[in-house]
Parts: C-alpha cells; sequence; structure tokens
C-alpha cells in the first residue's frame, strides 16, 4: 500500500478541505484530482482546491468532460523531462464552457463552448490560454470532443511534419490506438496509400477506417507486405520501429513519437528520421473539430468514468489495454 498523504483524500472518496483560498461561497473552491508525490496512480488524490483566476491572455473553463492521455500518468510517474513543483493537477485536454474571460480574450466570450488544453483538466474548472483551445461546434458532443486535442494533434502535426501528401505511400505502426486511429483517417483525406498494423483484435476496424493492407502484427511480418514506403509513422516503438527501416524508400522518413533508437541504421540506408513532439495549436483544433462534427473524423471512446474515478482512469490507460479513448465525465 502506498503511504497516504497527510490530510488528502483518494479518488473516489470524501475530498479535503484546502487552505489558503480566496473567495466565499461555493464558487471559490473546486475538486481536482492532484499529484501530491510521483509514483504509482494511488499517488493521485482528490482535493477541494481554491479556483483559480485567469490572467492576461487566459479563460476559466468549466470542464465538462477531460481526455486521459498517456503523457499524464508519465507525469504522475516522474517520467517526462519537465520539472515540476507538487502539488500538481492532473489532465491536460478538456471541453467545457467558459466561465470567465478577461479583455484581452475577446474572441472567447462567458457561455462559449470550448475545447483544448488546459492546465490541470481533472478538475472541475482549469485555465486555458486562448491560443490553446478552440470553439466546440454545437453538434459535438463534449466527450467526443475531449477525445481529440492531444491525439487529434499528435496525429496531424506527425503527418504533416513526415510530408505525408497525396499519393504517399504511409504505413502507420499502433493503428488502433488514439493517435494512430485519427492518422488513419487523416492520411487516407489527404489522398495518402495507408498500410497499418495492428493486433487481430482490431483488424476490420482498422480497414474500416479506410487502411488497406491491414497487417496483424500476431500472424504476420510488415516487411513481407510492404516496400519502398514514403513514410513510416511509428507510435509503438521497439522492434518494430528497428524493423521499419527495411521498408522504407531511399528518402523516405521515419517518424515517431517514441523516440528514435538506431539514427546510425537510418543514416546507413538514406532514411531520414523524426523524433516528434507535439505542438499546441488552436488552428490544429479548429480544423479537427469541424472533421468531427461534419463526421469525417470518427472517435473510438473505450469507457467514460465518472471524474472521482481518475484512479482507475489513468490505470485503465496505462494498463487496461482499452479500445479506444479513456475519458472522465467531469460537469
Amino acid at each position: 500500500m502506498v503511504a497516504r498523504v497527510p490530510g488528502a483524500a483518494e479518488c473516489g472518496q470524501p475530498a479535503r478541505a484546502a487552505t489558503g483560498g480566496s473567495g466565499e461561497g461555493i464558487a471559490a473552491k473546486m475538486k481536482a484530482a492532484r499529484i501530491h508525490e510521483f509514483g504509482d496512480s494511488q499517488h493521485l488524490y482528490l482535493d477541494d482546491t481554491p479556483r483559480p483566476s485567469p490572467g492576461s491572455g487566459e479563460v476559466l473553463v468549466e470542464v465538462r468532460s477531460a481526455g486521459v492521455n498517456p503523457v499524464d500518468w508519465k507525469i504522475r510517474e516522474g517520467k517526462v523531462s519537465r520539472s515540476f513543483s507538487l502539488p500538481i493537477t492532473a489532465g491536460q485536454d478538456f471541453a467545457g464552457t467558459i466561465l470567465e474571460a478577461t479583455s484581452e480574450t475577446a474572441a472567447f466570450k462567458p457561455g462559449e463552448r470550448v475545447y483544448g488544453f488546459a492546465l490541470g483538466t481533472y478538475a472541475e474548472f482549469a485555465i486555458a490560454k486562448v491560443d490553446e483551445i478552440a470553439h466546440l461546434p454545437e453538434s459535438l458532443p463534449f466527450e467526443t470532443a475531449a477525445a481529440l486535442p492531444t491525439p487529434g494533434s499528435t496525429a496531424m502535426q506527425i503527418l504533416r511534419e513526415a510530408g505525408v501528401v497525396e499519393g504517399s505511400r504511409v504505413l502507420i505502426h499502433g493503428a488502433a490506438g488514439g493517435v494512430g486511429s485519427l492518422a488513419v483517417q487523416l492520411a487516407r483525406r489527404q489522398g495518402a496509400q495507408v498500410a497499418a498494423t495492428t493486433l487481430g483484435r482490431d483488424v476490420a476496424y482498422v480497414g474500416g477506417l479506410g487502411a488497406d493492407p491491414v497487417i496483424d502484427n500476431q500472424s504476420q511480418r510488415f516487411e513481407s507486405v510492404v516496400h519502398a514506403l514514403d513514410a513510416v509513422i511509428d507510435l509503438v516503438g521497439g522492434e518494430l520501429q528497428e524493423r521499419s527501416y527495411q521498408v522504407l524508400r531511399r528518402g523516405g522518413v521515419l517518424a515517431s513519437t517514441v523516440g528514435i533508437a538506431d539514427a546510425a541504421a537510418a543514416e546507413r540506408l538514406g532514411v531520414r528520421t523524426l523524433a516528434f513532439f507535439m505542438r499546441r495549436k488552436a488552428a490544429d483544433l479548429v480544423r479537427l473539430a469541424q472533421l468531427a462534427a461534419g463526421g469525417a473524423l470518427r472517435v473510438r471512446v473505450a469507457q467514460v468514468l465518472p471524474f472521482p474515478e481518475a484512479r482507475r482512469a489513468q490505470d485503465l490507460s496505462q494498463h487496461g489495454h482499452p479500445d479506444g479513448k479513456v475519458l472522465l465525465r467531469v460537469g
């Protein structure tokens, strides 16, 4: 059993009272799932904490749904390079409504539906920068939108940086996941020829997104199926990445979200490598929302859990191999 943070409540249990908050009444406080020390999901606690106030170029949002991403539990485990001052509220993806705006945020007004990135989204309220959010079409549900910011931005940007255009021949590893499934759809929409790898249970699903061929890693080796590709989008790493160099044409690119393990091999084969890092761009959020609202982009949601079950949600994302996105229903 992990040691309990003094005074903190486990997610799913009564929250502790915050100290040092300002304001009066219920609006001055909020519930938030916070990390008090790095470790496993038992280090995530449901707190009562002061509601934040927006500064210049920021808005206060009421969170309706929060997306659970691998980066969330990697931060909780202390496995990211960025330093954090604890305690911190978990989460970065959200969909909700604007509660407060400042004079510098004329494009966004209280009551408007928005989605995107914010600081600590496993909470009833969060602060978002106006250049990291976008308006949410009325036809797009909050839970669908909350599944898009990190996975959708990653998929859109990695394809762009890998130079995937109409006619490109591309292989996507991990095509059934949150990023991979969106990357398949976006690449097909751009007119690329998309091959994909996945595990047996997801072959039909990935094929339905437009990939052809879909290679089952449990029964086939992808290098016996595809050759002379323009790009490989690697969302898995390990052996799959190592074997990917041989299916690229000279001058092709291997773009990976999990780092490049053997850059020397790529250089010998005349292959370009790209260690990809997602950036928060409002323009990409606008386009993703348009595509999803118009039915051109399908989001696969595995499970929606109530906000107090943040520990369970992170465990499911990290260890449960979910068939799609895990979300928290907050508001």
